[in-house]
């Protein structure tokens, strides 16, 4: 009796033991304990390699860039059309006309539209495919005092209707030299003249802004082995319309008038990109191009316009982040 109780005693312990041992095996649905920490294991390496992104993975991201720029222009044909008057100045010579570096003035956010400004805002379509939306605040201002060749025809009534309407800022000239004004008057046939105050000033310094959209690719010449830092070459075409604001007088008459839209432009665009730390970048480039500004608001009156047509480059710095 008692060998049977002891082996009977010794099968209840096994049974126990075993019991306990598969309810621990397949505690959780079915899945041993070991299989578990070799899913939390193999997990951890694939969620890191997620979170862990190299400078030269931007598929699906978007970056913004700010910069500046200075700007140069070839001459420009400027055809001016109203009641009493169409006439074009040949090869007109401009500027631009950038802000002096001041810290009021580039670090103040609320004159943030008073320098020649870039901004861009980029989505990459793949690593290095990218599409750009941005626009470029240029400033034109027409040298005065130059001389020009004139063709077509001014009506006289045409310049004695706007010197009864002087701004203010011709008026000095027009009381100093009363009679300049006058020869001006009637048909050219190519002849040159001096432009002088109270015959034209003519400026898209508020701005000439060109608006675009560009397509893109940049081309990794380095990357660090950690992944976080990179130059590139960034290189990019594109076009879209051109808002002025232009601010003429013509034969002593007219104001800063209100934006409009201008013309278009196209363009290229090449740069070398320095990128730090994955998200931060810096980009210094050229950009050159082409604008037709086909509705210029003259002296603000609803029949008087200009046309003109120029070439431009652009030196830009800007930087920016990649989020």
């Amino acid at each position: 009796m008692r060998s049977e109780t002891k082996s009977s005693s010794f099968l209840h312990y096994i049974i126990l033991i075993l019991l306990t041992f598969s309810t621990s095996l397949f505690a959780v649905g079915g899945e041993a304990p070991f299989s578990l920490a070799q899913a939390k294991t193999d997990s951890q390496p694939e969620r890191s390699k997620k979170e862990e992104r190299r400078v030269d993975q931007r598929k699906g991201r978007w970056s913004f860039q700010w910069g500046y720029n200075r700007d140069s222009y070839t001459q420009s044909d400027i055809n001016f059309k109203g009641p009493g008057y169409h006439f074009t100045l040949k090869d007109v010579v401009a500027r631009d006309k950038p802000e002096q570096f001041s810290t009021d003035v580039y670090l103040n956010p609320s004159l943030w539209e008073i320098p020649q400004y870039n901004f861009k805002l980029t989505y990459y379509l793949t690593d290095n495919l990218f599409i750009a939306f941005g626009q470029d605040h240029m400033k034109y201002v027409m040298s005065r005092g130059q001389a020009a060749n004139i063709s077509g025809y001014i009506d006289p009534n045409a310049i004695e209707w706007a010197r009864l309407h002087t701004s203010f800022e011709s008026a000095p000239y027009a009381l100093l030299f009363p009679n300049n004004i006058n020869q001006f008057a009637g048909y050219h046939g190519g002849e040159t003249i001096n432009i002088t105050p109270d015959f034209l000033k003519f400026e898209h310094t508020d701005g000439l802004n060109y608006l675009f959209v560009d397509v893109g690719y940049v081309a990794p010449l380095w990357v660090s082995p950690n992944g976080e830092n990179a130059l590139s070459l960034v290189g990019s075409v594109g076009g879209g319309p051109v808002v002025c604001r232009s601010d003429v007088r013509l034969f002593g008459e007219g104001h800063n008038n209100r934006f409009h839209l201008s013309g278009y432009g196209v363009s290229g665009y090449s740069a070398l990109r320095i990128d730090l730390f994955k998200s931060f970048f810096f980009e210094f480039g050229a950009k050159g191009g082409y604008i037709d500004l086909t509705s210029i608001y003259t002296n603000g009156k609803s029949k008087d316009r200009a046309t003109q047509n120029f070439g431009f480059v652009e030196m830009i710095a800007s930087a920016g982040i990649t989020f």
